[in-house]
């Protein structure tokens, strides 16, 4: 009786949690939009309609809830959790992340301990629920930092085109951030937004290094620092940089592809053993039965799982080949 109303006041509270994120961040994206409508009458005699919406306001804040915000301001992972956010391009704050990381994870661990009455399964279960939303967010910061690398060498023949014809650079990079889609085009027009707003240019470019976290970004970067710091042909300079960078995204997707069959059985060996569970509990429940009830069964469960976790880890290391 105690654990389905614990069930149901945890239900509750989930509910509320994501009811109280999706009006901040609602408040939020109004906020952003009038700042937004106020530079554009600033900045612009004739506003342009639809125009997008660019971020260049810092909010350090990790929670919209000031209580949590003082709260995980204590905590160092805090940030980095914010700053993955950043990187994976999602409007959202490291206390909503968290918040629905325990809100899942605790959810699914009473389902668990209610239904199977296992206390390490339901924690195990809990854990794995819990980083789900952690894996999406990073699986989201791969994606946006691929796109990114693969659009950069055309955003640098721009650049360098622009530079040809007599533009300055601040000119070709807000060219960039109208002709090229994003991420790169809303990434160059934070950086000169933030120029136009008194920060220098190589704070700029510093600041958009971090927001995306590309090596190929950091060689774009690290030349335009230096030419502005010792001069010299920066247009040679480019050229340069834009070819070497073509060529190590078409070595990365040349990786990919040989390392398309490490990835693929490891995904099946990863779900192979869930797959088989799912569908002996279907069948006969009795024969699994032994590792939900019997203490002995829980920790070998509890061993496997662990091998699991540290064979997809084994698994990523081989397949990771860095360039």
């Amino acid at each position: 009786m105690l654990v389905h109303i614990a069930l149901a006041v945890f239900s509750a509270a989930f509910l509320a949690a994501v009811a109280i994120y999706l009006l901040f961040s609602e408040k939020l994206g109004k906020r952003h939009r009038a700042i937004r409508k106020r530079l554009d009458g600033l900045t612009a005699e004739t506003p342009v309609e639809g125009e997008a919406f660019y971020p260049i306001l810092r909010d350090d804040k990790l929670s919209g809830i000031p209580a949590m915000n003082r709260l995980l301001s204590r905590f160092r992972f805090s940030q980095n959790l914010q700053r993955l956010i950043d990187q994976a391009g999602i409007p959202m704050k490291a206390g909503a992340l968290v918040l629905g990381m325990l809100s899942l994870g605790g959810l699914v661990s009473l389902l668990i301990l209610n239904f199977l009455d296992s206390i390490l399964l339901a924690l195990a279960a809990g854990l794995a629920a819990a980083s789900l939303p952690y894996i999406y967010v990073r699986r989201q910061k791969t994606k946006r930092q691929r796109d990114f690398e693969s659009l950069l060498p055309e955003a640098i023949d721009l650049i360098t085109n622009a530079l040809k014809s007599g533009f300055s650079l601040e000119s070709s990079l807000s060219m960039v951030s109208k002709e090229i889609p994003d991420p790169v085009g809303i990434e160059f027009a934070i950086a000169f937004e933030e120029q136009n707003l008194g920060i220098g240019l190589t704070d700029a470019l510093s600041n958009m290094e971090t927001r995306v976290e590309s090596e190929d970004l950091g060689l774009f970067t690290t030349a335009l620092t230096i030419q502005k710091k010792t001069g010299g042909n920066l247009v040679e300079i480019l050229e340069k940089i834009g070819s070497t960078i073509r060529e190590r995204f078409q070595l990365k997707r040349q990786v990919r592809v040989f390392t398309a069959q490490g990835r693929l059985s490891g995904f099946v060996l990863v779900l192979l053993p869930i797959i088989t569970a799912i569908v002996l509990l279907a069948i006969n429940p009795e024969y699994l039965k032994t590792l939900l009830v019997e203490r002995a069964g829980n920790f070998m469960l509890g061993g496997a799982i662990i091998m699991q976790i540290l064979g997809i880890w084994v698994i990523r290391r081989i397949v990771d080949i860095r360039i």
